[in-house]
């Protein structure tokens, strides 16, 4: 068996002065590339994930040790555990990448791959759903304490493979704005079905600080018009200097297959009062150029924040399949978007 343990998320709590890290932990069974191969390409459960948060009071020198979420009873996984299959079993999820601080004084961080077993028109399927934590500090104790929000969750019908990758944001009236990724494609055994949904962009909001959330739908633009966008994950950033809220992601002319195109790599306005996006202000980060790309390319795998001295937005991308002889030949490239 192997595993890795990856941070995935940071953010700094205002109210205790600590830097928070969440961590995803992931067990595999057989060689790493080919145990998550054979689980794409079977359905076989092959990789058991986990997540686990720790906590610097010196921004990030020292650590804590990591302690595990959980969102349901059953043995604790420590992070060097040996673990049994009833540990492989319980709690398992995949992190989300963003966890942000509230106005409320909380911290909220949204996971997924949360199995859950939803009931509709009297029909069961488990699907994969997001759920999110909500932690507070606790000044006596000097630690966290954590709930869990209910479960976000759709049909296969919806999105073949659940709801994956979330990215969260606080909208200026204290709502809480939940984006996530779906696909137009499932992995059998799981689901045999066929999706009624064409690829989409798909949200909930939350206006109790994240306990409860409204039924998820699909993410348009302001005018009511809907979109396109394949199976990748997005990003939500308020820009610090013009104080507006920016989705970052893909958004396609024709209806995506699953994970494809992965191109062109879009931003736009987020209006808050929808949410929506602007339509008027969705402008193109980059785009395939068939004269120079491979077919393959993909402009989805990137990070991003923003420059505290210049206000600029930096985003680091890799641009796998612009060489036509293997999609894995790529370079990485700087952007800089600057925001007025």
């Amino acid at each position: 068996m192997a595993w890795e343990l990856i941070p995935f998320a940071t953010c700094h709590d205002p109210v205790s002065g600590r830097t928070l890290r969440f961590l995803f932990l992931r067990h595999l069974f057989g060689a790493g590339a080919e145990a998550i191969q054979e689980h794409f390409r079977t359905g076989k459960q092959t990789m058991f994930d986990h997540n686990y948060w720790q906590m610097s009071a010196d921004d990030g020198r020292t650590w804590s040790e990591p302690a595990q979420l959980c969102f349901e009873d059953g043995p604790v996984l420590g992070v060097s555990d040996t673990p049994t299959q009833e540990q492989l079993e319980t709690n398992q999820m995949y992190g989300g990448y963003d966890a942000i601080p509230t106005r409320e004084g909380t911290i909220i961080y949204p996971s997924a791959g949360v199995p859950y077993l939803l009931r509709e028109g009297g029909a069961e399927e488990r699907v994969d759903g997001v759920r999110c934590f909500i932690g507070r500090w606790d000044e006596y104790a000097q630690t966290y304490s954590w709930e869990v929000s209910e479960p976000i969750a759709v049909p296969h019908s919806i999105s073949g493979r659940g709801l994956a990758e979330p990215t969260i944001a606080e909208l200026t009236d204290g709502r809480l704005f939940l984006e996530m990724r779906g696909s137009t494609v499932a992995i059998e055994p799981e689901w045999k079905g066929q999706t009624t949904a064409p690829g989409r962009r798909w949200f909930s909001v939350s206006e109790d600080g994240g306990r409860t959330w409204s039924p998820v739908t699909d993410l348009r633009y302001g005018t009511g018009e809907q979109f396109y966008s394949p199976s990748t994950f997005s990003k939500l950033l308020r820009h610090s200097r013009t104080g507006k809220l920016y989705w970052v992601g893909n958004i396609t002319p024709e209806p995506p297959d699953g994970n494809l195109p992965r191109h062109p790599l879009q931003i736009a306005e987020v209006d808050e009062a929808g949410p929506s996006l602007r339509k008027d202000t969705v402008t193109v980060i980059d785009d395939y150029y068939p004269d120079t790309d491979g077919p393959q390319l993909q402009l989805s795998n990137y990070c991003m924040f923003e420059d505290r001295e210049t206000g600029d937005i930096e985003m680091y991308m890799t641009r796998y399949g612009e060489n036509a002889e293997h999609w894995l030949i790529a370079n990485a490239y700087k952007y800089t978007i600057r925001l007025l």
